[in-house]
């Protein structure tokens, strides 16, 4: 199953970087930027488990988006979609930008452990981003991000109301 999910980031990965190869006049006139990470989240109801990423960028100014952001984290027996609003302040340190951000949306659970339990709850997702700037549209990403949310699921073994990541990927810029 990893192979398959794997080979469906490299294909994705490699359609937004040919994409990004393009015209940098008409990337110039379009405020929206992407982005795509592949990481862990960690401390889950099904431990640590790997978390794809993606969101979009709607560039308010050269210094402030907001945007959708979706988690999307299969495991062996929990699978988490969260999806939420997110607004990112980018500052721009040489050919590095650090971004923080935070939002705030909803997480679904399901649980196949002994029988099927699902819950959904809000979700409050922060962090920050290392953006290094690979050309000035696309840029190698390294993100650190924590949740804060309350799913209560019948045969859990911990709460899983925080959770820590580490995600890694392309970040495209307009």
């Amino acid at each position: 199953m990893i192979d398959k999910w794997l080979k469906t980031i490299l294909a994705i990965v490699a359609l937004f970087i040919f994409l990004s190869l393009g015209n940098s006049k008409a990337w110039a006139e379009n405020p929206w930027g992407l982005g795509v990470d592949l990481g862990f989240l960690a401390d889950t109801v099904d431990d640590t488990m790997l978390t794809m990423s993606f969101q979009g960028d709607y560039y308010l100014n050269s210094k402030f988006s907001i945007g959708p952001q979706i988690l999307l984290s299969p495991g062996e027996d929990l699978t988490q979609l969260t999806v939420a609003g997110v607004a990112r302040y980018h500052i721009p340190i040489g050919s590095v930008s650090v971004i923080p951000f935070g939002g705030v949306g909803f997480v679904y659970a399901d649980l196949d452990r002994g029988g099927s339990d699902d819950d959904v709850s809000y979700s409050f997702p922060f962090g920050a981003t290392a953006a290094f700037h690979i050309n000035r549209t696309v840029s190698l990403a390294s993100t650190l991000i924590f949740t804060f949310q309350d799913i209560e699921l019948d045969n859990r073994r911990n709460n899983d109301n925080f959770n820590v990541g580490m995600l890694f990927g392309f970040h495209f810029h307009p």
